[in-house]
């Protein structure tokens, strides 16, 4: 019995990791929503500073990033890293995870894109490891 409490233990603790994860993006100068979004276009975890509809995130980052990924096939680029879209009021971009899992940023129009971008990538690296691990147990 004592190993079904272990794995579910660890699994919090890594809940844990990826939120504190997203804090810290939050506190990047005009990001406004971080969010891990599943392959179904359900947000798992999500900080934000105020009251956005985060099915409409997760829907809309799982569209708009399988659109981007078949757009850059047709051109001969076959491995899509990151899309960003450019709206009036910000930007929101997308980045895979693992396992269909997505990372999305939703900025203001006056972020960084340079940082913001930056922070983002250097970000996937622990997000992969925490959910290659989250993943197998």
């Amino acid at each position: 019995m004592s190993s079904n409490i272990h794995p579910l233990d660890t699994r919090k603790s890594q809940s844990g990791e990826i939120d504190a994860i997203l804090r810290n993006l939050m506190g990047i100068q005009g990001v406004t929503a971080a969010a891990i979004v599943d392959s179904d276009g359900l947000v798992t975890h999500i900080q934000r500073e105020s009251d956005v509809n985060t099915d409409a995130i997760g829907a809309s980052v799982q569209v708009v990033f399988g659109a981007a990924a078949r757009a850059a096939q047709h051109v001969g680029h076959h491995s899509t890293n990151m899309v960003i879209c450019e709206n009036a009021e910000g930007f929101i971009l997308s980045t895979p995870v693992e396992a269909g899992f997505m990372l999305a940023l939703v900025t203001q129009r006056d972020a960084l894109l340079g940082r913001v971008r930056f922070e983002l990538k250097e970000t996937i690296p622990v997000l992969k490891k925490l959910f290659s691990h989250y993943l197998n147990h």
